[in-house]
């Protein structure tokens, strides 16, 4: 069928349109769902994608599943071809059958048929308390990807509008949370739901030929524009390399990702041959991931109008290459429990590294290391089984050039969209006791600008006797690199006090018991810094020691900021000496 010619405000329209249902299908997920992390976290991811499973809007989510979701979908046309119909709800968790992210992480493909004709996909994935396995709602620490939890490859949970209970209720007989799942399946399903209802009131308005024609029109769009600003960048090849701490196996080993990106003309190609093999851990993941955090990185570098409107014409002009077999693509059976906390924050440091390298004036430094405690127990409240994870402890960003690191978010690796939730809550929801949760003086990385600070939070626990996994936590032996001659991120570490005692947590990778009683006490440091530290404004370095972020001390020692200790002014010739100028 030749194309339509769209006029520009049909096609504004209905692009804006997209954008607005995935908004309502994060609202209706966030409203209707259960768990802290669907409703607080944001732990979020959705779009709409087309018949041929082509992304079409992918507007926010967590960069480790937003284009990676396209793998699923990919999954249940190949699986169910001649088998969808209209109502059908397909679900899936599986990293190597459809390309999830790990176990935890369950997705929800709904198609959207107008006319009896197969026309978009939309789906909502989100990371689930429980999925079976080995521990209760902790996947680090298994002997092999069954014990890690629940394998489901690409199934059909809803048949022509008619749930599946026979399928739902042997998933669920193997969860651990099934009364709080099965709630939370109802809410996933029905964000679809709510894409498919708007979708077809466009399709009903402007008509099929329409609509589609104007989304290959953004498609093209789209590409042309990251084309264009690719077009821009220095050709030539950059290097990098991240490492995090071990395995979770291997303790004590790092674990390397190497890449080389390559400009050339208007297209990029991100290499990570010579990354270390698969691991006997759980730090690994499959291709779909290093894929989209790669891509998903890529785009801060890019113009922030088209932020919103990534696509699958953005796509086109990104390459990434990840050789069978290594930890950033590795093999079915292997263990992915970390992919997006460990492997996947090695993707985007080497991503970061590379296009600050070739784009020093858009500099990116690394967020401070993850710091996200696992605890798992009985709440003596109702004598339920809880799983308590929580980003409160989490550092903040690292700075960008021209700009100080973002206060209060998450680790890099979620890109801003997961957040973290408010310690009332969470005392609500949980039996524990928050007593500290504030920034720390002097815990950044240092530099022209600076990163956000670090952050000391202490917890008490007031139920029973419970189990601790930090094995998303990373940063205790390695860090991530600064910028232009920016400090590196600061070392994370942990202890437990226990009445007078003081117990170091020395490996984050190891699980711990916790008794009733016991404060587990963290100190996450900061991100990295961009610029020379003696090159940032004195009066900056003035106002973070008046806000207790810096010390009087590191402000000259490191700064070579001198400060009148009670008036905080700058003693100008004393700093002009220490500077050199």
């Amino acid at each position: 069928m030749p194309q339509v010619k769209v006029d520009p405000t049909t096609i504004s329209t209905i692009w804006h349109f997209m954008q607005r249902v995935c908004k309502e299908m994060r609202y209706t997920m966030e409203r209707t769902a259960t768990t802290v992390q669907a409703t607080s976290l944001h732990d979020l991811a959705y779009g709409i994608w087309d018949a041929q499973a082509q992304a079409i809007a992918i507007p926010e989510g967590f960069p480790c599943r937003l284009i990676s979701s396209s793998f699923p979908i990919r999954a249940v046309l190949k699986k169910y071809r001649g088998k969808i119909f209209p109502g059908d709800v397909f679900m899936t968790n599986h990293p190597f059958l459809a390309g999830a992210v790990h176990l935890p992480d369950w997705v929800f493909i709904r198609p959207i048929f107008h006319e009896d004709e197969l026309v978009f996909f939309t789906c909502m994935g989100t990371h689930v308390p429980d999925n079976g396995g080995a521990q209760p709602g902790v996947y680090f620490l298994a002997i092999d990807s069954i014990a890690e939890g629940l394998n489901i490859p690409p199934i059909k949970i809803v048949e022509k509008s008619q749930i599946k209970d026979d399928v739902l209720d042997l998933i669920l007989a193997n969860n651990r949370m099934p009364d709080i799942m099965r709630r939370e399946v109802s809410s996933l399903i029905g964000s679809t739901a709510v894409a498919e209802r708007r979708l077809l009131e466009l399709l009903g308005r402007y008509g099929k030929e329409t609509v589609l024609d104007s989304i290959q029109e953004m498609m093209e769009r789209t590409e042309r524009a990251v084309r264009a600003e690719i077009s821009k960048w220095p050709d030539g090849d950059y290097y990098a390399e991240a490492k995090t701490d071990d395995d979770g196996a291997n303790i004590g080993v790092p674990v390397t990702a190497k890449c080389k990106l390559t400009i050339k003309g208007e297209e990029i190609t991100f290499d990570f041959t010579g990354s270390d093999a698969q691991c006997k851990g759980y730090c690994n993941a499959g291709y779909s991931v290093t894929l989209s955090d790669a891509v998903c990185t890529s785009f801060l570098f890019l113009d922030p109008a088209l932020s919103a409107f990534h696509n699958e014409g953005s796509l086109k002009p990104i390459k990434v290459i990840a050789p069978e077999g290594s930890f950033l693509n590795c093999k079915p059976g292997s263990l992915v429990a970390a992919a997006p906390s460990l492997a996947g924050a090695m993707v985007w440091e080497c991503v970061l590294a590379t296009l600050s390298q070739a784009l020093p004036h858009r500099a990116v430094a690394p967020y401070g290391r993850a710091m996200i405690p696992v605890i798992v127990g009985n709440d003596p409240r109702n004598d339920r089984l809880y799983a308590y994870v929580t980003f409160c402890p989490d550092a903040g960003a690292g700075a960008v050039y021209g700009y100080d690191g973002y206060q209060c978010c998450c680790t890099g690796e979620t890109l801003g969209v997961v957040s973290k939730s408010d310690v009332e809550e969470e005392m609500v929801r949980f039996p524990w006791r928050i007593k500290r949760y504030e920034f720390m003086t002097d815990a950044h990385g240092a530099g022209k600008w600076r990163s956000a600070p670090g952050i000391a939070w202490e917890a008490e626990n007031e139920g029973s006797d419970c189990r601790l996994s930090l094995g998303a936590c990373d940063g205790w032996f390695t860090r991530g690199e600064g910028r232009q001659g920016g400090e590196t991120t600061r070392f994370n570490k942990a202890y437990f006090r226990r009445g007078g005692e003081r117990m170091e947590i020395t490996e984050p990778h190891v699980m711990h018991t916790v008794k009733t009683g016991d404060m587990l006490i963290t100190r996450a440091g900061g991100g990295a810094g961009v610029g020379r530290p003696e090159e940032r404004d004195p009066e900056a370095v003035r106002m973070d020691v008046k806000n207790e972020l810096v010390s009087v001390e590191f402000a000259r020692d490191v700064y070579k900021v001198v400060l009148n200790p009670d008036t905080l002014e700058i003693d100008l010739k004393a700093t002009q000496a220490l500077r050199g100028r």
